[in-house]
């Protein structure tokens, strides 16, 4: 298939620096030499050490416990200087990694319900993190450390409602998706990787179906549907899935309407529908209307975690009683499907460390993408509208959905299905367009975009065993 051409942030750390015992005028380069008189200096060295060993030999008999007292005085004072200086160098160490430190005292005192230490850790957030979100000169790091720092507020807070992130304004929320669908390859490894796996499957079929579990704005579908076009011959049919929780029915209308028009645009013979999942019976009926085999597509990068918690239930019971010919899933790699350390299976504390590691990872890819004069505002706008709230969301409602969940069952009578050559080629090729931190891994069934050799986002594909 052809297209046209998706945080590490380090955590404050310190360097090591070189120390010299002496003052700088002593202290040499081991290669330097120094001209000197040894004649001269042998002479006031004898000179020097003859009238120290007489003065200590005539003083040693006069010491008295007076003068033993005096040098103890002395000792202690020496110590206290060097225990104050050991002191400020600690508490100026721990300016600089405080906001690692403070952020997991946080998280350790929320999961522990202590509410005290919780202020306590908040408060001096707030010194050390002025005037976020409002600051453009902070630093990427500090900005990220204010949206976990919400986070652990809301979900200590018992007012969840009024603490959950405001909702972003469509036209925003739009211009971050168009940043970052143009200049990073996040959303481009995801769609044509699914696309490919889906064309792939469908070699040789002349009507293909997909079910979309979370089509959003329907921006996958554009590229898919322009390279059924060019092989002529195909009609394409979509499927929108929805729950109650995560309907949005003025989302939906929009994204029928913009890819019907576009399908036109194409002479692509193109068919929308959508239907709300209530029970099990809904899937039974649905399953009786469908004619021929169906694909299954989820893209959970943009869910919101609750519904993301239930997809873990609503999935198997699709694949269950509709038995698709393929499942594509795409995944952001902290909240993975089956991962070992997953929603079910990791503490709060073991949770918050994995997301701190994997948004500094992520603030660091994205960083590299937004070059140029504008690379602080599309990075502001990213965060505000996209990375922000997400972090927000995980922190604040991690766990506050209790779902059976494990590796085995999660796609039963389903197995993990390799890639073509094509398609991993192509996530290659994609990804070498940008920043040479950027890379792919590939394991049985799934690939995963990379920075830095640690996993951002995966796409896995499954077929009947």
């Amino acid at each position: 298939m052809s297209y046209p051409c998706s945080p590490l942030l380090s955590f404050p750390i310190h360097e090591e620096s070189t120390f010299f015992p002496w003052p700088p005028q002593v202290a040499l380069h081991e290669n330097a030499t120094i001209q000197v008189d040894h004649s001269t200096d042998q002479q006031q060295d004898n000179e020097f050490l003859a009238t120290m060993d007489q003065d200590y030999v005539g003083g040693w008999h006069h010491q008295d416990a007076s003068d033993v007292g005096v040098f103890l005085d002395c000792d202690e004072r020496i110590l206290g200087q060097e225990s104050g200086n050991l002191a400020a160098i600690q508490e100026e160490l721990m300016e600089e990694n405080s906001l690692t430190d403070l952020l997991l005292t946080g998280a350790e005192a929320v999961e522990a319900g202590d509410s005290s230490l919780a202020s306590a850790v908040f408060s001096r957030l707030d010194g050390l993190l002025p005037g976020i979100p409002d600051n453009a000169s902070a630093s990427s790091f500090d900005r990220l450390a204010d949206h976990f720092a919400q986070g652990l507020r809301c979900r200590i807070s018992s007012a969840r409602v009024r603490c959950s992130p405001p909702e972003p304004l469509p036209s925003d929320r739009m211009s971050a998706q168009q940043i970052i669908q143009e200049l990073s390859p996040f959303a481009k490894f995801a769609h044509f990787t699914a696309n490919q796996a889906i064309l792939d499957a469908t070699k040789g079929v002349t009507d293909v179906h997909v079910v979309d579990l979370n089509i959003g704005e329907g921006i996958q579908w554009p590229s898919f549907m322009s390279d059924l076009a060019r092989h002529g011959g195909i009609s394409f049919h979509l499927t929108a899935v929805t729950t109650d929780a995560d309907y949005r029915g003025d989302v939906h209308h929009e994204s029928a309407r913009r890819l019907s028009e576009f399908a036109d645009s194409l002479n692509l013979p193109f068919q929308y529908s959508s239907f709300c999942i209530h029970s099990d019976e809904d899937l039974h009926a649905f399953s009786k209307s469908c004619k021929g085999s169906v694909i299954f597509s989820c893209d959970t990068t943009s869910m919101p975690y609750k519904s993301m918690s239930k997809l873990q239930t609503l999935l198997p019971a699709c694949v269950k009683i509709l038995r698709p010919k393929l499942v594509v899933i795409v995944e952001e790699e902290l909240v993975r499907i089956g991962k070992e350390a997953s929603l079910c299976n990791a503490s709060f504390v073991d949770f918050f460390f994995e997301a701190l590691h994997h948004f500094t990872t992520v603030f660091e890819s994205l960083g590299s993408c937004f070059g140029g004069g504008n690379q602080g505002v599309c990075m502001r706008l990213v965060e505000r509208e996209m990375v922000g709230p997400r972090i927000q969301d995980f922190v604040g409602h991690y766990g506050s959905v209790t779902v059976e969940a494990s590796t085995p069952g999660v796609l039963e009578r389903y197995g993990a299905c390799e890639l073509s050559s094509c398609n991993v080629a192509q996530a290659r090729m994609l990804v070498g367009l940008f920043n040479r931190g950027f890379g792919v891994v590939l394991e049985k069934g799934r690939l995963a975009l990379c920075w830095k050799s640690r996993p951002l986002t995966s796409v896995s594909v499954w077929a009947p065993i």
